[in-house]
């Protein structure tokens, strides 16, 4: 009771007074107007105590200095106060930030939040931080989308093994990242439906890849594949596959055909001319009428 009294005093508002506004006269010096005018910056100038104690908390959320964080948080905690959509968004651009919050007791609530992640280069302050956040990252145990835009500048690996724990996490974007391998612990995540890897140097899939049961979209394009990875075609629940701008020497149909609910299929242009007739033998429920299939 004495903290909670005690920082209900640091926030106490000042009596906010209405100075003598001074209308000038013009096109709005009717009198009903002035009355209007003055009601109006009233308004934006009285703060409830409430108010004004959520505004102080809010810039401390802002704030890049983790001292500030940590009277928010005792803020938060002894006002009992709610998070907004704003202050999120606030926390979200940081590793470090994410990190402090996330190991916060009674914390569900703000775990909660995160359905999905952005994490751009700017997200991590220094090096070490990516290892820091990996640890964290499992409990956000809602997450159902993670996007690594931190392209090449930092080492995705520690997170994608980290993403493989969440168990609800259902699309995965890690393109651009000049990856030359796939970490094996990708095979590992329980729910992932979407996987978008273009733009990256892989050759070839882990072994285990195929325990990806769920998995409905791969997107291999723009990578080093000299040939249609096995592991893949063992992938029953798999509907669109994309290995365009591929160097692939030659895809096998028959191979394909094992992917019994592919219907939507990208591959070079060299490989689709020549095998456009085989692949639609062998693929009857691909739609070769997609614009990437139209060589006239």
């Amino acid at each position: 009771m004495q903290l909670l009294a005690k920082i209900k005093s640091w926030f106490r508002p000042q009596q906010n007074q209405i100075e003598d506004f001074e209308i000038v006269e013009n096109d709005f010096s009717d009198e009903l107007e002035n009355e209007l005018l003055v009601a109006s910056i009233a308004d934006k100038l009285v703060l409830s105590e409430e108010e004004q104690q959520f505004a102080q908390v809010k810039q401390f959320v802002q704030s890049d200095d983790m001292g500030n964080h940590q009277l928010a948080a005792m803020f938060m905690t002894g006002l009992g106060m709610q998070w907004d959509d704003e202050m999120f968004e606030m926390v979200a651009r940081s590793a470090e930030k994410m990190i402090f919050w996330a190991e916060q007791e009674n914390n569900e609530s703000f775990l909660r939040y995160f359905t999905r992640l952005i994490i751009t280069p700017s997200f991590f302050g220094h090096y070490n931080e990516i290892g820091e956040f990996a640890k964290i990252l499992p409990r956000f145990k809602y997450l159902k989308e993670l996007q690594w835009n931190a392209k090449h500048y930092w080492n995705q690996h520690p997170i994608l093994n980290a993403a493989s724990e969440l168990p609800e996490l259902q699309r995965l974007f890690a393109e651009g990242c000049r990856m030359n391998f796939l970490p094996e612990s990708i095979s590992e995540a329980p729910s992932l439906e979407e996987l978008y890897l273009s733009g990256n140097k892989l050759t070839e899939m882990p072994e285990s890849f195929n325990q990806l049961i769920h998995l409905r979209i791969l997107d291999l394009s723009n990578n080093k594949f000299t040939k249609c990875p096995r592991t893949i075609c063992r992938l029953k629940k798999l509907n669109t596959l994309r290995l365009h701008e591929n160097p692939l020497r030659d895809i096998e149909p028959r191979m394909l055909s094992q992917l019994y609910k592919l219907s939507d299929l990208q591959v070079p242009d060299l490989i689709a001319k020549r095998k456009l007739e085989t692949l639609k033998e062998w693929l009857p429920d691909v739609d070769f009428d997609k614009p990437y299939w139209d060589f006239d």
